[in-house]
Parts: structure tokens; sequence; C-alpha cells
């Protein structure tokens, strides 16, 4: 292993990027499945490579397919430093979470989190997992942030249905809510059944961590954004041990289960 690679196993390298072309591979993947796939109107640096002012102080993690060299999945992280350096994360241009300047120690905050078409059965999303569970030891994390996406293009049915459940089980304490900027409008229409939850959002859940209020609309990307947060304290370690014990598992998953889940 390099000193960047944080596992390799079944044919698949979980790394950091460490030179300027791993990162705009990552973010080539960003644009096939964000503006490409979705629809989503992106910000680029050139044709087909999505980017953003967060890009160039984060870092990027990457599972590449070693026999064809494809980028399967990726995810970029910013640390606390990184982001008092910008002003911001990336979470608060869409939430107002002024609890975020109150936490101590270190906060690093994911985003970006895409997975190629072609391995969303679980096993792309969980590799991804085995390289961010590295890091959390690593890094010796506090506290993890992100905005978990979910599709919004039914006018929120989708995501007010998830929020039901989310509301009674899963809600940050009081301290640590956050206020989104372009709330979703909640409908009048009946639950969906058999609603799914995406596979990001279900990980962070699974980890032990908790939504920190009522979703935002991003108009570039067509989705409901749930910001979540989780404390290491509250750390679900059986689920932790399943991303840093199991990698060689989560290869198999990618290798031999289709395509059936939407994108993290």
């Amino acid at each position: 292993m390099s000193s960047m690679e944080l596992n390799r196993s079944q044919g698949f390298s979980v790394r950091l990027a460490s030179t300027p072309e791993e990162i705009e591979r990552t973010q080539r993947l960003r644009y096939d499945v964000f503006a490409t796939e979705m629809g989503a109107q992106v910000q680029t640096s050139r044709p087909g490579v999505e980017w953003d002012e967060f890009d160039a102080h984060c870092e990027h993690l990457l599972v590449e397919e070693l026999a064809t060299g494809r980028i399967v999945a990726s995810t970029r992280l910013l640390r606390r430093a990184q982001a008092e350096q910008i002003g911001r994360f990336y979470s608060e241009s869409e939430f107002n979470a002024e609890f975020i300047s109150s936490l101590e120690g270190e906060v690093v905050e994911l985003g970006r989190t895409c997975v190629h078409v072609d391995f969303r059965s679980g096993g792309g999303i969980m590799l991804l997992w085995s390289g961010i569970a590295q890091l959390m030891k690593g890094w010796d994390i506090d506290y993890l942030l992100g905005c978990a996406s979910v599709p919004c293009r039914d006018e929120g049915q989708l995501v007010q249905t998830l929020m039901s459940n989310l509301r009674s089980n899963h809600l940050s304490p009081e301290h640590l809510r956050a206020t989104p900027r372009i709330p979703v409008a909640r409908g009048d229409y009946p639950e969906l059944s058999g609603a799914i939850m995406p596979p990001l959002l279900k990980a962070y859940l699974r980890l032990g961590a908790w939504v920190c209020g009522e979703p935002s609309f991003d108009e570039e990307f067509g989705v409901a954004d749930l910001m979540v947060i989780l404390d290491m304290r509250e750390l679900n370690h059986r689920y932790f041990k399943h991303f840093l014990g199991r990698e060689s598992k989560a290869a198999d998953a990618v290798t031999k289960t289709p395509s059936v889940a939407a994108t993290a």
C-alpha cells in the first residue's frame, strides 16, 4: 500500500487522492452522477469536471477498481482548520448551524459523496466507509458532519415520509439543532408506502448519527438535504467495526451484486 492508501482488497483500492489528476478523476465521477444522471446545475472547472470553492481545501477519498482504473466511489473531507480558513463548512451554506463553532475537538465534514451507477448494490458505499472509518481513527475525529441528500422531485413527499420517523427517533439534542436556509414545504399528502432511505443517510444513522432538524432544499441539485452529526462518544462501535473489519466482504458485494440502489 502507498502512504495514502487505506485499504486494498479484492481488486479495489481505497485511498486519499494524492495528485491533482486523481482529484480531477473524482470530480469527473461527481459530474457524471450529479450533472449527467441527476440533472443538477453544477459548477465546472472544465467540461465534465464538477467543482466548487471547497475542493481545494478538502481531502478527497476514492475507491478505484484496479483492473479498469475506474473511480467507482468518492467523497471529500473538510477538516476544521481548513473550514476556518474558508470561513465555514459547506453545510453552513444550507443551514444556520451556530452550534458548530462551540464544538470541542476535531470536526470533519463529509461531502459530495457519490457512487458509480454500476456499484450501487451496497458494496460501493461500504468500501468508501471502510476508508472513512480508518480516517475517523487516524485523525482522532470528535464530530463528523455531513449533508445527506434525499431526492426531491416529488414536491417533498419522500423526504417528509422519512422525516416522520426521523423526528421521532433520530433528532439531535436541542443544542445540536440547525435550521434550513430554504425549508422544504410540507405538502398535504399521504406518506409513501415502502419509502427507501438513501444508503448514505442509512449508514450515518446506523453509526449513531443524529439529524439536526428539518431539511433544506438544494436548488442546484434538486434534493432535500438533511444535516447530520455524529458525536463519536455516541458511536455504534459494533457497526463501526463492521466497516473496519469487513472490507473484503464489501468488495465481494461490489463485484457480485447488480446495481439496484439510488446514489448515496
